[in-house]
């Protein structure tokens, strides 16, 4: 039985009818001559032929046979092919589309066409080189007469790709968004009123030639490049930010090309003809190693007057300074070796910002794992009507971030609102704002940020104990440039009695990138402390283990449940602590598992469901390396249990099964009964939970002999 809804024979009809409608009407003033052409047209045709042109538009393929469309909903394929032809919505294929039929033909087909009119070929050569091949040597006429069946192509593809681009405001193929809003496989936010993400024709043409010449260059060939720097000049001016912001994209992708071509003068050429940061940024480095010293300080000084944005100023600050003023290290370095290092268990490794969060948390410090969410999420909340509410915030129903953030106009658009609440958050007024929006909108879908447990509390706590001109700088930045500024915060926010801090976490090896440097350095201009804190990797003998041993109704994680948790607490090869509880599974045991466990319905009827020891075993867990004897198993089941009451939940893991066998290689068998057995270790009832975790901790006290020994050697 299909899990989804049944769509209607002629269910891709109603989505093209629905998106020209509302093309149609929004995009009025943006539709030119040969679209309301192509609309009236259209719904001249005959049903049945409106049904095959859709199809044939639906597909990538650039030619078709009848074989190639045959549709139980569309009769009579000959007739239909005929009527829209009469109306130029199809024609039969020529000259022209030679090299289109043959790249949709197999390589065995090609090569065997070869074959029949004496075409050499080489083993060695790509599918594309052999089409070459054939369209070099083969007349079209002569290929065509090979096919029994007329060969037909749909016409009015650039008009069609047009509005669909108007639509979805990216290139689209066909309609797939619409089937899978039906099938209810993807959410939309409805509204009444819809916005037109262009503001002209011009921007719309602008936007989709360069969106298409940005597209060709995915997988391009040199020779692809070539060509299109060839035409590059022939593209439209830009007319609107929207559209010098896809220009600038396409000159710098054209300048790295002929950078990485070691053509410099052409790279620089495009280089110049973007606005992109990057592009001046690559200019200034290829002029410099040409040793054209004037023009690289006349860049410099320009992007130190009037910096694009943040991260500009700090390249041509750093590089002014290491070139020209005998300044031997960079910003980035300076940052690195000013952070605070620690050292953490190397079973931390990869945990970098868990390690952090356990070594600010042993110092009285409240730590979130904010990275990117916090300050996009109180932009979001504080100013939700006016993102979200206004009519036609959206420029269609598949979109999610609002047009106001387009091309940075917001703080444009509601400048008295901007100025409004900037103000209340300075004043330390936020919070009432906050929580009105939370009241009303939490955990609705946006494009701005995204909802986690424990946002409103830590709203509260931030906005209650942060320095509120420093929260107002930040958040009128965003107002200023929300694209811009939407990444690279720091990973950790600390809340503690010393007001609040920020720490970007790395681990060895890691780098700072140039936009988490800068937002360093706004978040410090704005009052906030905020650094980076450098995390080393080393067996820690002081590291405190909780072996678990859980127990449940089946092997299946996302289906079965817990029914029993015991675990043990290791500190220097000594148990400090235990912690044991049946679980009420909230569904029945299994006979097989009763047998295997011992665990009954009876005995589980009247014990705490997970939720109601979730706080305490996670209090034990707290600050600890999680283990067990085939982690993931266990690890696995308690984060499904954590996730179904949406809480984190996140541990540096060690596996007694996989590090028995690093260490003690060679034995017969590594399940834990095998071994118990092998190092005499009291195992008096196996598969119950306390039992097993006791067990699994001998095992891990003979690990960490191992592992722990190069500590002692020296």
């Amino acid at each position: 039985m299909s899990l989804f809804p049944a769509l209607p024979p002629t269910y891709y009809h109603a989505h093209f009818s629905e998106m020209l409608a509302f093309v149609r009407d929004v995009y009025a003033s943006v539709l030119g001559e040969a679209e309301h052409n192509f609309i009236a047209d259209f719904t001249g045709l005959s049903l049945e032929a409106q049904c095959l042109f859709i199809r044939m538009s639906n597909r990538k393929r650039p030619v078709f046979t009848i074989a190639d469309l045959v549709y139980a909903e569309i009769g009579e394929i000959e007739w239909r092919l005929e009527e829209l032809a009469e109306a130029g919505f199809a024609r039969r294929a020529c000259a022209e589309d030679y090299r289109s039929w043959l790249d949709t033909l197999t390589r065995p087909v090609l090569e065997q066409m070869a074959r029949d009119h004496d075409i050499a070929l080489s083993r060695q050569w790509s599918k594309a080189q052999v089409a070459r091949a054939v369209e070099a040597t083969l007349p079209f006429d002569d290929f065509a007469a090979g096919f029994s069946q007329t060969t037909w192509v749909p016409g009015h593809r650039e008009t069609v790709g047009f509005l669909l681009y108007l639509y979805f405001g990216k290139l689209s193929d066909n309609l797939t968004a619409f089937t899978l809003r039906d099938l209810g496989v993807v959410s939309v936010r409805g509204q009444t009123a819809y916005q037109a993400r262009f503001v002209s024709r011009e921007e719309a043409l602008g936007g989709h030639a360069y969106t298409q010449a940005l597209r060709s260059l995915k997988g391009a060939t040199p020779e692809d490049y070539q060509r299109l720097a060839e035409r590059a000049g022939t593209l439209p001016s830009p007319a609107t930010p929207f559209v010098e912001g896809l220009r600038d994209r396409l000159m710098h992708d054209l300048g790295r090309f002929f950078e990485r071509q070691k053509d410099t003068d052409q790279a620089i050429g495009f280089y110049a003809q973007s606005g992109l940061f990057e592009s001046q940024e690559r200019t200034i480095r290829l002029l410099h190693g040409r040793g054209e010293t004037e023009r690289v300080l006349g860049l410099l000084e320009s992007m130190l007057d009037a910096p694009a944005h943040d991260e500009a100023f700090l390249f041509a600050d750093d590089f002014y300074r290491r070139k020209f003023g005998k300044k031997r290290t960079s910003a980035f370095t300076d940052l690195l070796r000013d952070g605070e290092e620690i050292s953490a268990d190397d079973l931390y490794r990869g945990l970098p910002e868990l390690a952090a969060i356990r070594h600010y948390e042993a110092r009285g410090w409240t730590a979130h794992h904010v990275e990117n969410g916090l300050w996009p999420a109180l932009f979001g909340l504080l100013f939700w009507e006016d993102l979200f509410e206004q009519p036609g915030s959206l420029a269609s129903e598949f979109d999610w971030m609002p047009q106001a953030l387009k091309d940075n106009r917001f703080a444009t658009l509601f400048p008295h609102v901007v100025t409004e609440r900037l103000g209340a958050l300075e004043t330390g007024r936020g919070w009432p704002l906050i929580a009105d929006t939370l009241a009303r909108h939490e955990g609705r879908e946006n494009g701005v940020f995204g909802w986690w447990p424990g946002l409103s509390d830590l709203m509260h706590d931030f906005l209650s104990a942060a320095p509120p001109k420093g929260v107002r700088d930040i958040v009128a930045a965003l107002c200023n440039d929300f694209q811009g500024l939407r990444d690279g915060f720091p990973d950790l926010l600390l809340i503690g009695h010393g007001g609040v801090r920020f720490v970007e976490v790395k681990g060895e090896g890691d780098q700072v990138r140039r936009h988490q440097l800068a937002r360093l350095n706004r978040l410090r201009q704005a009052g906030f402390e905020a650094g980076i804190l450098r995390v080393a990797f080393r067996p820690d003998p002081d590291q405190v283990y909780t072996v678990v041993d859980i127990e449940t109704t089946g092997g299946q994680a996302a289906y079965e449940r817990v029914t029993e948790i015991g675990a043990v607490k290791i500190r220097n090869g000594e148990i400090i602590d235990t912690w044991q509880s049946l679980i009420n599974p909230e569904r029945r045991i299994p006979p097989f598992i009763t047998e295997l466990t011992g665990i009954s319905n009876a005995m589980v009827r009247d014990a705490p469901r997970f939720a109601d020891i979730a706080d305490d075993f996670e209090a034990f867990l707290k600050g600890t390396v999680f283990v067990a004897h085939n982690v993931n198993f266990d690890y696995g089941f308690l984060s499904a249990e954590y996730r179904r009451l949406e809480r984190p939940f996140r541990y540096p893991k060690l596996c007694t099964v996989s590090s028995m066998r690093r260490h003690f290689p060679g034995l017969a068998a590594y399940g834990l009964a095998p071994l118990s057995r092998e190092f005499g270790i009291e195992l008096t009832n196996h598969h119950r939970a306390l039992s097993d975790a006791m067990a699994a901790a001998e095992l891990l006290k003979l690990v960490n002999e191992k592992r722990l020994s190069a500590l002692t050697a020296f």
